[in-house]
């Protein structure tokens, strides 16, 4: 009774903490959209839900202050094959210097692949050129995580991106904040965070139009549901979307493999009444560990437009 007690209490504050973030939505579409993928095959597996989960040597782009606590500095990378023959990659490198302190250092790139250029003739219709374009982007950032008391670490990142599409580019500059609440149980951990604050420092034209970040918050809540199994649900919004729902699980076979999987709320968006569709929004992955190295394999269905896969390989140093 106390346990499911806790539960509820904490999933109350979850719930009651989102609407202090709400923000008026946004008619328009917003720019630097790669800001919005995540590259951990872990977390992908889990639908992306992770903001509460504790010692995460790879929540630079999901919570900064779940750096805090993991056991052993290390580094990591993450291979991503996405939608329609685009593909990208990231580094990261987590330090925690103490108790007190840890730091990280990211970097990420995405390529679109070549693209067909089109153009539209004066009744409408789509005239193929027989030309192509591609578009790119690249992502470095550095992160830091602080004890504030037993109860409580808070994070933040740093992060830079350079944009390009078909010889135009543009930049901008921002930063991301977290916290994670360690409760007075401690299998209940719940975070809270906010991505992409920032402004745009370079244009894709001489005209400066502004281009819209995707300004990205949630909250979010882990439960050790057994000692083998973690539970993670997150709800949180980006600018131009709708709230989502996810919800993810991570059960461990023994101390080398575990199995995961996970599902969105906005499976429908991807549901366009192929064969596939109704698939979209769920996924499913693993994770293996030997020595001191850590593979983690995700693939993530978005319904008629395809799967995501990434791979995750990381090396934890000994301290």
């Amino acid at each position: 009774m106390y346990m499911k007690l806790k539960i509820s209490l904490s999933l109350l504050l979850l719930i009651s903490l989102v609407p202090l973030a709400a923000q008026s939505e946004d008619a328009g579409s917003t720019g630097f959209d790669t800001l919005k993928l995540i590259y951990s095959a872990r977390t992908t597996a889990m639908a992306g839900a992770g903001l509460g989960l504790a010692a995460n040597q790879e929540a630079q782009n999901l919570n900064p202050a779940a750096i805090l606590r993991v056991p052993d500095h290390g580094i990591s990378t993450t291979f991503m094959d996405h939608l329609v023959g685009s593909a990208g990659g990231a580094f990261h490198y987590v330090y925690p210097k103490n108790m007190y302190e840890a730091y990280g250092a990211s970097l990420s790139y995405w390529n679109s692949g070549q693209m067909d250029r089109t153009e539209i003739s004066s009744s409408g219709d789509l005239i193929e050129t027989g030309e192509s374009f591609g578009a790119s982007s690249i992502v470095a950032g550095v992160s830091g995580a602080r004890f504030i008391s037993p109860a409580l670490d808070i994070g933040g990142s740093l992060k830079f991106i350079y944009d390009s599409i078909d010889g135009n580019s543009a930049s901008a500059v921002m930063a991301d904040l977290g916290v994670l609440h360690h409760t007075a149980n401690p299998n209940i951990k719940v975070g809270l965070a906010i991505r992409n604050l920032g402004f745009q420092s370079s244009y894709y034209s001489d005209s400066k139009y502004k281009e819209h970040l995707p300004l990205s918050y949630g909250a979010g809540i882990s439960i050790k549901l057994m000692p083998k199994l973690d539970t993670a649900l997150d709800i949180g919004k980006a600018t131009g979307e709708q709230f989502t729902l996810k919800v993810g699980l991570d059960y461990a076979l023994n101390s080398a493999f575990a199995l995961r999987g996970g599902f969105k709320s906005n499976a429908a968006d991807y549901n366009m009444g192929g064969l596939v569709g109704v698939t979209g929004g769920g996924s499913l992955g693993f994770g293996w560990k030997f020595r001191n190295f850590n593979l983690d394999y995700a693939v993530a269905s978005y319904g008629d437009l395809g799967i995501s896969n990434q791979l995750s390989l990381r090396y934890n140093f000994a301290n």
